[in-house]
């Protein structure tokens, strides 16, 4: 491995080596590459991409800030250091003829994105391989395709390709974007795309409930957006097909892992099995902040899947919009009801207290205060205060039980081991385990 590539990842320890290579692999193979070029190529945060531009100064002509180019020497070291490519996504697709086609009808539109609905327009490759995924995954032929949302131009793009298709149905809440689209349709001559103008925070037709084998969604992404938009995703879906699938994009940078967390449990909740994801699948013009990508979840819907009508009532979803709820803190909550647990555990504040630390060891929580409550004729509460939260613990020898209240502002270590832990530290196996969003 080069030493100065080695170098370089010390200097940037938010990346790998691998990461650091890659990166250099594209600059020393482009004769000029502009900023935000890089972070399409990447998927990596733009502030990421500034701080190792900062440590390649010696090596780079700082003519123009908006340009990443070597000088003569600089080059002849970096390439020096055999840098390799590196695959900033598993799966890259490529149809230049459809990608062609595609930049000339979004230059023949002439659309301005529309912030106020989080648009963000992907680049015709990212528009051409959605496509192509719904290929692989068998989605295409005879299917009842519904799109939420088509700022990305696939209804377009699935009509060129494949009209093998039953129908498109697009639901669309921007009316200039749905002027355009129709226009498109109308002179390529495209089969079945009909187009609903409609907005997500509004009850969708009972027509539409239950009717689509397949739905795409690329949402504002925002925690109720994503709510949302894949709750109405669940509820146009047909629940009877077994092959149906609903196609999520979302993007967040690395930086903010614990979102990654919250947008499974979210999926999860709507009785939704991840069958795929696809990181930094598509890209996009803008939406530096988070890498200008998104990733891809292919979910599959089960016998448990269901909608939420109390997700209806949100209002704010997109990312301008000033919500609490986005501004909220991360947090990892956790109830537990444990029991037939042996009196002798429950009767003794010594033999509970040294459980409890074990507890606290084993998942990392660290206590800096703690308060003892007892109660008559038994019982205990007892609540530490940790760094990153609390944690409240209540017994009742005389059920020989106990209830567990965890609370953190981070991930909890090792979260998928807690429940055995917990039935190893009190020597039972009838334990209730709540994870709370």
């Amino acid at each position: 491995m080069s030493t100065l590539i080695e170098q370089l990842q010390l200097r940037n320890q938010d990346l790998s080596i691998a990461e650091v290579s890659g990166i250099l692999f594209i600059l020393v193979n482009q004769a000029t590459t502009t900023n935000n070029e890089l972070v399409r190529f990447t998927g990596l945060p733009k502030e990421t991409l500034k701080k190792f531009k900062n440590t390649l100064t010696t090596f780079l002509d700082d003519s123009n800030e908006d340009l990443v180019t070597f000088t003569q020497e600089g080059r002849t070291q970096i390439a020096a250091a055999k840098p390799q490519p590196y695959a900033w996504s598993l799966k890259e697709y490529s149809n230049p003829a459809l990608e062609e086609k595609i930049e000339a009808i979004r230059k023949e539109m002439n659309a301005t994105a529309e912030r106020s609905f989080d648009q963000f327009y992907a680049t015709s490759k990212t528009t051409v391989s959605k496509v192509m995924l719904l290929n692989d995954k068998g989605q295409i032929t005879n299917k009842r395709i519904a799109v939420l949302g088509d700022d990305d131009l696939v209804s377009i793009c699935l009509g060129l390709a494949d009209d093998t298709y039953n129908s498109i149905t697009v639901f669309e809440i921007d009316v200039n974007l749905i002027e355009k689209l129709k226009h498109i349709v109308e002179k390529y001559d495209l089969k079945n795309i009909k187009f609903e103008q409609y907005d997500v925070r509004k009850e969708l037709k009972s027509t539409f409930v239950g009717t689509f084998d397949v739905v795409i969604t690329d949402p504002p992404y925002t925690k109720s957006g994503i709510k949302l938009f894949l709750n109405r995703a669940v509820e146009l879906i047909d629940k009877k097909s077994t092959e149906g699938a609903i196609f999520l994009y979302y993007g967040n940078s690395f930086k903010s892992p614990e979102k990654w967390i919250k947008i499974q449990e979210i999926i999860t909740s709507f009785g939704l099995v991840i069958e795929d994801k696809i990181n930094k699948f598509s890209k996009y013009f803008g939406a530096e902040s988070i890498g200008s990508t998104s990733s891809v979840y292919v979910l599959r819907p089960t016998k448990a899947t269901a909608s939420k009508p109390e997700i209806a009532l949100s209002t704010q979803i997109y990312t301008f919009e000033d919500t609490k709820e986005e501004k909220f803190p991360f947090v990892d909550h956790v109830v537990v009801k444990v029991f037939k647990v042996s009196t002798t555990i429950l009767n003794s504040k010594r033999v509970l207290l040294s459980k409890l630390q074990d507890l606290c060891t084993s998942h990392k929580l660290k206590v800096v205060d703690t308060k003892i409550t007892s109660f008559s004729p038994k019982g205990l509460s007892i609540t530490y205060i940790l760094s990153n939260s609390n944690l409240v613990i209540h017994t009742w020898p005389e059920f020989n039980a106990l209830h567990i209240d965890l609370v953190t502002c981070a991930p909890i270590y090792n979260k998928e081991a807690l429940s055995k832990t917990i039935s190893d530290l009190f020597g039972t196996k009838y334990i209730e385990i709540s994870f709370v969003e």
